[in-house]
């Protein structure tokens, strides 16, 4: 496997390129026999572009939090330039969108896969993927529900900053801003079924004060007699 250099260029296309991240101890001894767990992105023009939960995002090459960089494979040459590249992506969002990661049937290795094979018609070397394609074939019907990964943030240590790609269309939307009835906490239409159980007591008092009363008055008008 080649090596390459963030973002170069040969002649006037661009390196295509996969960074490789180890995601568990163990891989230490399982790469040897081409086997891990492991975390990729796909590298191009100095920009490195994964997924996660969220969708497509993009971070500063080999930076990916949570993870051990292992390695940068090179796959291709893609010719295109920026316009095809952000062609590819949108066209990627409608299988890898915000709500479609699955780590077992759709993950980040899924996505470099599909995103080297869109650009340059080659894929991604087998072992980076083959933990999570055994499971699927050999165990795909006891596997769980598909388990939500969180996409790389910011951290306070000056670390890798991620930011999620969005298509302009989605941009231009918003989510709905929450519209009540303006009532105050504590008051009695806020509290709803509660607000009368909080009348209970005081409405215990005045009648056992008038019952008070009462008796009071009735002795006094047996005394009388």
């Amino acid at each position: 496997m080649s090596k390459g250099h963030s973002g170069s260029r040969t002649g006037f296309a661009t390196k295509v390129l996969l960074n490789i991240y180890d995601l568990h101890p163990q891989n230490e001894t399982l790469h040897g026999v081409g086997f891990g767990i492991y975390h990729s992105g796909v590298e191009i023009s100095g920009t490195e572009y994964s997924f996660a939960n969220g969708g497509i995002f993009e971070i500063p090459p080999k930076t990916a939090p949570g993870a051990k960089f292992r390695e940068q494979v090179e796959i291709g040459h893609f010719e295109g330039g920026m316009d095809e590249l952000n062609r590819a992506l949108d066209f990627l969002r409608d299988e890898f969108g915000p709500d479609d990661y699955d780590g077992f049937r759709r993950n980040c290795n899924h996505f470099s896969n599909a995103l080297c094979w869109r650009l340059v018609h080659k894929k991604i070397p087998p072992y980076v993927n083959r933990a999570a394609e055994l499971l699927v074939c050999c165990c795909g019907c006891l596997l769980p529900r598909p388990r939500l990964a969180e996409g790389p943030s910011s951290d306070s240590n000056g670390g890798s900053t991620s930011q999620f790609l969005l298509r302009k269309k989605d941009l231009s939307s918003s989510i709905p801003v929450f519209q009540g009835a303006g009532n105050k906490l504590g008051s009695p239409s806020s509290l709803g079924f509660l607000s009368g159980s909080q009348q209970q007591p005081e409405d215990l008092t005045d009648r056992r004060e008038r019952a008070r009363k009462a008796a009071m008055a009735r002795l006094g008008k047996s005394q009388q007699d």
